[in-house]
């Protein structure tokens, strides 16, 4: 459930996580699902499937937003701008940003936007998950985009491991040597709450994490 807190604001659950009060009802479960769906895909893949225009740093309007999700799918008449912007604030990954009236996503984007304004990381290391059959290409030629604009980086390796996982079972971890990419001029961004951006990262700054040490991580969980 998606609600209202009088004093500590938007909220993701049957009550205020803050006072424990139950706040006002905003939308289920099942309308947050959906509705954040549409969101991730507009701003991140189509803008063209519901019509809306989307700038070259991924910003969106918000108020044209919610009109083309009305008029586009049934059943969202009810939308209004601070149902997004309560869904945006509430995104426990930190992927969207807010600002003055309009919405865009920070990574994960097929579609070409701009994203040079957000935040320059402020940490020396990154992790990457790959396979065993990608480990020795990646090693020997860098990383480069493959099925979205950027190359995304966990800041730990728990988080690493965590997105390796959904394409294989036991994924092996790369460090990238954050502190000597960004003093060769490397750009690396913050774009969520663990993830990073990049356009490509040589293979000179990167490395294989120990796989005893990816084993002792899972045996402290």
């Amino acid at each position: 459930m998606l609600g209202e807190c009088e004093k500590h604001g938007y909220y993701r659950g049957e009550s205020c996580p803050v006072c424990g009060e139950k706040g006002k009802f905003l939308m289920n479960d099942e309308e947050l699902n959906s509705l954040g769906r549409i969101i991730a895909g507009v701003l991140r893949h189509f803008p063209d499937k519901l019509g809306v225009i989307i700038d070259g740093h991924g910003w969106v309007d918000i108020s044209e937003f919610v009109e083309a999700i009305g008029v586009s799918r049934s059943g969202f008449h009810w939308l209004r701008n601070h149902h997004i912007e309560a869904i945006i604030l509430t995104d426990p990954k930190g992927r969207y940003q807010i600002d003055g009236g309009m919405v865009r996503a920070t990574y994960g984007h097929t579609i070409d936007v701009n994203l040079d304004d957000l935040p320059i990381a402020d940490r020396d290391e990154f992790f990457y998950p790959v396979t065993e059959e990608e480990i020795d290409m990646v090693l020997e030629g860098g990383l480069n985009p493959i099925d979205r604009k950027n190359v995304h980086l966990s800041g730990s390796i728990e988080k690493a491991i965590e997105a390796g996982k959904v394409r294989t079972e036991e994924p092996l971890i790369l460090k990238i040597d954050g502190a000597k990419a960004k003093k060769d001029g490397v750009k690396i961004y913050r774009a969520g709450k663990d993830v990073y951006i990049t356009e490509k990262i040589d293979s000179k700054y990167i490395s294989k994490v120990d796989e005893s040490e990816i084993k002792n991580l899972e045996e402290k969980d």
